[in-house]
């Protein structure tokens, strides 16, 4: 609204601004020729008063005038004679009032045309008369500020009219001089003589309307002032007035806003509702009405200054701003009601259950214009999203032991492209994995999850195949297993320590079309994880040493061909 109040109010002071800065046009003399503007406005008072002397001598010529016709309206006894000479009377007599009036507007200036500008209202009014009435403050801003170059472009256009008059008369009068010359008839030259009387009324009436438009014009001209006046002028006048307004205003609103809230937390921490629960369905609609109430005193306050200071085409611009608020709230709030739902938890996202974004779980922290998601795994793991990217999502309770991500920094992981490192970064953007050597992979997290990674920080067991040869099948199933057994604990734990190594186990897995194969499975504690590969190499060279030691002969995969009989 605020904005918008902005707006209007540089319209108006731009159409002012341009309004007194109008281009100076050239004056043109009474003879039609023309004047430069700045000898136009030397000796304004001599202009004037030149001005006033050739108006009063056309008013004495149309004064005359009127006697003569009246005396001649007595004389005559033809009906046809009296009608024009009425005609012409009632002529004469607008003549008059014409020549006055310009005389009255050379003598009272640009003051005396703004004396009589009264509005006249009605008793009764229509709603169409209503709602005129509530724009009229808006129009009478812009009429006003508009009201100098309008005049100034009505007067201008009256000057070119009545020099062209003036100009066309002067051809008519020279005209007939010259057939005045040529005529010998009485009568035609009578009738010429009142052609050239009326013509010189005419070229006169020209000549006055000139003159006075002339003085007007430059009356107006010389009244305005430089660009550097107007501009200051502008500013200090919008700051008196309609700034100022503006400024008390904001100052209002927002005191009132802070003033609701403030004294609704108040309520919260040390008032009477300091016991309740804001979580709960009240809680909210305690919120929300709260927020509701806050904005509806700033507008309050904003409509109350306006109305105090008199300011009504700030206080009209403010209704109808509210009102079409309101009217476009018809078809605006509906979409709505379903983010209302949600902000007062009554939606399919509630406060505290877990929420799947962008492929990441997250714990629905706050419900509100903007709710908090967090996740208490990642690094900066706290999103803010509007009500609307919340409207789609769907929660449900999470479980106690339910984690929230599958790592931690600094867990050893083997993911399910082959990737085996400890990650050291993860942030709801990305997890970097750090391979052995030095080497760093990045995933999103999204994708990282993908990957299914296996957290061996938590425990891990390290199984590996290994076989003899067939000759000793007859202890294969005992023997070399306790044999095995006893080697593989005895050098795993004599390496890494009872505390990390939880069980060997050595288990006749199967026999080979080759050798006879035993599964070695070693369980570890999860700092044991960066120890990986290497417990994988010690199971095979202790193997080896074992089957050296006892002369178990190691096989290796052999191909036997099979040579069939030929037939003949």
């Amino acid at each position: 609204m605020m904005r918008a109040l902005w707006i209007i109010g540089w319209l108006v002071l731009a159409v002012s601004a341009y309004g007194q800065t109008a281009v100076k046009p050239p004056q043109k003399a009474a003879n039609g020729q023309t004047v430069p503007a700045a000898e136009a406005q030397e000796n304004p008072d001599a202009r004037k008063l030149g001005s006033l002397k050739s108006l009063v001598e056309s008013l004495t010529g149309a004064l005359a005038e009127v006697d003569k016709l009246r005396a001649e309206l007595k004389q005559t006894t033809s009906e046809e004679r009296k009608t024009e000479i009425n005609a012409r009377i009632e002529t004469e007599r607008s003549r008059v009032r014409d020549l006055r009036g310009n005389f009255q507007e050379v003598v009272g200036g640009a003051e005396a045309a703004q004396y009589d500008e009264v509005t006249e209202r009605g008793k009764e009014s229509t709603i169409q008369e209503e709602l005129q009435e509530l724009v009229r403050p808006i129009l009478g801003e812009l009429r006003g500020a508009t009201a100098r170059p309008r005049e100034m472009e009505e007067l201008r256009r009256g000057l070119e009219n009545w020099q062209g008059r003036l100009e066309k008369s002067s051809v008519v009068v020279e005209r007939i001089d010259e057939w005045l010359k040529k005529a010998e008839d009485p009568k035609v030259r009578e009738e010429l003589k009142e052609a050239k009387r009326i013509w010189d009324g005419r070229r006169g009436d020209a000549k006055g309307q000139v003159e006075a438009l002339t003085v007007r014009i430059a009356e107006r001209e010389r009244l305005t002032p430089s660009l550097w006046e107007t501009v200051s002028r502008m500013f200090i006048g919008f700051w008196r007035s309609r700034g100022l307004n503006l400024l008390i205003a904001l100052i209002v609103a927002l005191a009132g806003f802070v003033l609701v809230r403030k004294s609704y937390q108040w309520l919260w921490r040390v008032g009477p509702l300091k016991r309740r629960s804001r979580a709960t369905l009240m809680g909210r609609l305690a919120d929300v009405t709260a927020v509701a109430a806050a904005f509806l005193v700033a507008i309050c306050g904003v409509l109350l200054v306006f109305y105090v200071r008199g300011d009504w085409l700030l206080l009209t611009v403010a209704a109808i701003l509210l009102l079409g608020a309101a009217w476009g709230g018809k078809a605006a709030l509906p979409p709505y009601f379903d983010q209302i739902r949600l902000i007062l938890n009554l939606g399919a996202v509630r406060e505290g259950e877990r929420v799947v974004y962008q492929g990441i779980p997250w714990k629905v922290k706050s419900l509100g214009v903007f709710s908090t998601f967090s996740n208490p795994a990642l690094a900066g793991g706290e999103l803010r999203l509007p009500v609307r990217e919340v409207l789609p999502m769907i929660s449900r309770e999470s479980e106690a032991k339910e984690p929230w991500f599958p790592t931690d920094e600094n867990d050893w992981v083997i993911m399910s492209d082959g990737t085996y490192g400890k990650v050291i970064s993860q942030t709801p953007e990305r997890v970097v994995v750090l391979k052995l050597g030095g080497s760093l992979k990045t995933y999103p997290t999204a994708s990282f999850l993908d990957e299914r990674p296996e957290n061996l920080s938590t425990g891990f067991r390290v199984s590996s195949v290994f076989g003899i040869d067939y000759a000793h099948l007859p202890i294969a199933t005992d023997e070399v297993i306790g044999i095995f057994t006893k080697a593989l604990t005895a050098a795993v734990i004599g390496e890494f320590g009872r505390d990390l190594v939880r069980s060997v186990q050595v288990e006749f897995a199967k026999a080979g079309s080759s050798s006879l194969d035993y599964l070695v499975q070693v369980d570890c504690a999860g700092g044991l994880a960066s120890r990986l590969r290497q417990i994988e190499r010690m199971i095979q060279r202790v193997c080896t040493d074992v089957c050296v030691a006892q002369d178990w002969t190691i096989p290796f995969p052999q191909i036997t061909v099979h040579r069939g009989e030929a037939v003949i």
